[in-house]
C-alpha cells in the first residue's frame, strides 16, 4: 500500500505527525490559567538542517487556546500579520524575521474562538540556510496578535 505513496508524502505526513504529537505534549506541560486566552507553540526539540534549495523548513504548531467564559474576537491588520515570527539565537541576536509580501491586501482580517475552544494551525517557516548553523535557536511567534514562543535545535545532516 505504501509502495505507491512518494518518499516525500509519507516523509511530510510524518513530520506532521510528530509535531501535532509535540504540540499536544507542550499543551499539557505548559500550564495556562483559567480565565485566559493564550498560544502554545510547537516545533520539533530537534530539526535536521535538511535544505529544500536555500530554505530549510522548520514545522510549527500554533495553538490558540480559550480558557475563558466568553468568545474571544481576534483581529488583525491583514491577512499577512495573522502569523508573524522572528528567529533569534538564545542570547537574542536577531537570525531571521517573516517578511511580508508587497501585494498583502490592506483588507483586516477577522475570526474567533469559542469559549473554551482552541485554533490549530501548522505552518511551515521557511529558515534561509546561509544564515543557520549547527546549534540553538528560539522562535518568537505573534498568531493573531497572542505571543507565544519555543526554543529548537538545528542538528546537521550526516
Amino acid at each position: 500500500m505504501f509502495a505507491r505513496i512518494p518518499n516525500y508524502v509519507l516523509t511530510t505526513g510524518a513530520i506532521v505527525a510528530v509535531i501535532v504529537l509535540v504540540g499536544l505534549y507542550d499543551n499539557q506541560r505548559t500550564p495556562m490559567a483559567d480565565g485566559k486566552v493564550g498560544l502554545v507553540v510547537g516545533v520539533p526539540a530537534n530539526q535536521l538542517m535538511t535544505q529544500s534549495g536555500d530554505v530549510i523548513v522548520l514545522p510549527v504548531v500554533l495553538r490558540l487556546i480559550n480558557r475563558s467564559d466568553a468568545e474571544e474576537a481576534l483581529e488583525a491588520e491583514n491577512k499577512c500579520k495573522i502569523f508573524r515570527f522572528v528567529v533569534t539565537t538564545p542570547q537574542n541576536e536577531f537570525i531571521q524575521a517573516k517578511r511580508f509580501a508587497d501585494d498583502c491586501p490592506t483588507i483586516a482580517a477577522y475570526g474567533n474562538v469559542a469559549a473554551g475552544d482552541a485554533i490549530e494551525q501548522i505552518e511551515a517557516v521557511p529558515l534561509d540556510a546561509s544564515r543557520y548553523a549547527p546549534g540553538d535557536y528560539k522562535l518568537r511567534v505573534k498568531f493573531w496578535n497572542y505571543e507565544g514562543e519555543a526554543e529548537f535545535t538545528l542538528v546537521a545532516d550526516n
